[in-house]
């Protein structure tokens, strides 16, 4: 599932790096799901690439699905990256996909989570919360330090004189 990016607008060894780093967790993620007990389902892929780009859409991110035109014994690494971040934000906006990524096995797991990616790439309430400014709260931190007892016999006084 390739996404647009724009890595012409980089110098080459930039871009370079980047996409070395971006292969490098792509493999790492496309790992995370163990092969299918069977090859997954054309129709299925199919339907779950146009969920993950229109969820992806409201993430504001170009993504173009890939047409699969026959079963696949694995998930493309990018294609599970795209569902990671769609896992994440489904997490934090409270509704988490239905099957964990790690616990996919075949078809029905990924029917499931397509469908979730559908209501959630309807959901104005899901657009709404990844509009919002990212959380800025502040956080307080209390340090209460006590006075560290002077030993027995210290003259604090006499110490900070000018000798």
């Amino acid at each position: 599932m390739p996404l647009y990016e724009r890595m012409n607008e980089m110098p080459a060894e930039l871009a370079r790096a980047a996409a070395d780093t971006d292969a490098a967790v792509a493999d790492e993620l496309g790992a995370l799901i163990p092969p299918p007990e069977s090859p997954y389902n054309v129709k299925t892929l199919n339907a779950l690439a146009r969920a993950v780009a229109d969820a992806a859409r409201v993430m504001e991110l170009d993504v173009e699905p890939v047409e699969y035109t026959e079963p696949a014994a694995r998930l493309e690494p990018e294609l599970v990256r795209m569902l990671s971040m769609l896992a994440a934000a489904a997490d934090d906006y409270g509704q988490p996909l239905p099957v964990r990524l790690e616990d996919i096995r075949g078809d029905r797991e990924l029917t499931a989570i397509t469908a979730a990616l559908i209501r959630l790439a309807k959901d104005e309430d899901f657009k709404r919360f990844l509009d919002m400014p990212a959380d800025g709260a502040e956080v307080r931190v209390d340090i209460e330090m006590e006075e560290p007892e002077a030993p027995e016999g210290f003259d604090f006084a006499r110490r900070m004189r000018l000798r």
